[in-house]
């Protein structure tokens, strides 16, 4: 495998994916494989701050690179485009194959996703009309 050299601002965003993650699934080898599918589904329950209907059992994930499971990654796929996180072009095989590249293009647009809500999060609050508890849920409730 290649070793890849991350710059400053993937780091960040690697360190930004772990504060979301369980201890079993934060990486902090960052020459190897970035996060597998699995992970990243965790990762995308704990920004958009909700699981997908009906849930997807973690033997729905490949265990290793001779296993041809898949059903884990459509899943995961079928939830981040029902809640428009905007993927560009990473697919599937990709992330099967832990493309540095597209696991950071997927990570980069789960972090514009959450900034985009904490954004209208503070819009909210800021308006001569403040939004009481019931209209906008305590932020840290998003994380595990």
């Amino acid at each position: 495998m290649n070793l890849v050299q991350l710059n400053p601002s993937d780091a960040d965003l690697v360190e930004w994916a772990n504060s979301h993650l369980p201890a079993a699934l934060q990486n902090y080898d960052l020459t190897g494989h970035l996060f597998s599918g699995f992970a990243l589904l965790r990762l995308s329950e704990s920004v958009l701050g909700k699981s997908p209907s009906p849930p997807v059992p973690d033997s729905a994930f490949p265990s290793g690179p001779d296993d041809d499971k898949l059903d884990g990654l459509f899943r995961l796929f079928d939830f981040l485009l029902d809640n428009d996180v905007k993927m560009g072009s990473v697919s599937i095989n990709d992330v099967r194959r832990g493309k540095h590249d597209k696991i950071l293009q997927l990570l980069k647009a789960l972090k514009a996703w959450e900034d985009r809500r904490m954004d209208i999060l503070r819009s909210i609050g800021a308006g001569t009309i403040q939004a009481g508890p019931f209209m906008t849920p305590d932020i840290n409730t998003w994380k595990r």
